[in-house]
């Protein structure tokens, strides 16, 4: 039995029920294109098919479908007050006199380089906004009050929502 995995509203990947992938799976009837049919796109290349029906006979199995479960790499064990720190980061000499309140800390006992915790956006050379966990006290001090710093925000969901606001 093939498991149908759902990545969007008509995009699913296509597994078998030992967890080996097989395929994506786009069913354009369920989109907003003015395609239509079902594509199964494998390792060999892209099939097309009328309806799912017909997928599932050129295959011999039945689709099951199952949510994904989704793993947020972003997660971080270490915080500075509500903040986040990276993982790999020491925190030496805190200091909570800063302008923000927040507190800034230093990655170790010989650097002078002070960093803000938490996530930021930052904008970069290009044009486009990038998302950072961390901060140098530098880089604040010389974007702050530009619309090249957002931040900090405690979450990475919360930088993705002000990114697509931007």
């Amino acid at each position: 039995m093939a498991i149908l995995k759902i990545l969007t509203e008509y995009s699913f990947i296509v597994e078998t029920n030992t967890g080996d992938k097989m395929g994506i799976l786009v069913n354009y009837d369920e989109g907003t294109t003015e395609r239509t049919g079902i594509e199964f796109f494998t390792s060999e290349g892209a099939l097309k098919f009328s309806n799912i029906k017909e997928l599932e006979e050129a295959l011999g199995e039945e689709f099951t479908y199952a949510e994904i479960e989704v793993t947020d790499s972003t997660n971080t064990s270490k915080a500075l007050g509500e903040y986040p720190i990276n993982d790999t980061d020491s925190i030496i000499d805190i200091q909570t006199d800063d302008p923000l309140g927040i507190g800034s800390f230093r990655k170790s006992q010989r650097s002078k380089k002070r960093f803000y915790p938490g996530w930021w956006l930052v904008r970069g050379e290009n044009g486009t906004y990038l998302p950072r966990l961390t901060l140098s006290v530098d880089i604040y001090n010389e974007r702050n009050n530009t619309e090249a710093l957002y931040g900090p925000f405690k979450s990475y969901m919360d930088v993705t929502y002000t990114l697509k606001q931007l």
